[in-house]
């Protein structure tokens, strides 16, 4: 997928409230790859300042 500057074009919304993919069921494999809470999560979430997902956010 393309990026706009450092995040996804396919992303809307404001990342750290809230955001969707719109591409969601067509998606490329690199982000099918990506779980929540994973390695590639937590880099991609402390890039944008934000704190590691603890378990109860990860469900």
């Amino acid at each position: 997928m393309a990026c706009d500057g450092d995040r996804c074009q396919a992303l809307v919304g404001i990342v750290g409230e809230a955001t969707q993919c719109s591409i969601y069921a067509v998606r490329p494999e690199v982000c099918r790859a990506c779980m929540p809470g994973d390695e590639a999560c937590a880099m991609a979430r402390e890039a944008w300042g934000m704190d590691p997902l603890d378990a109860s956010e990860e469900e």
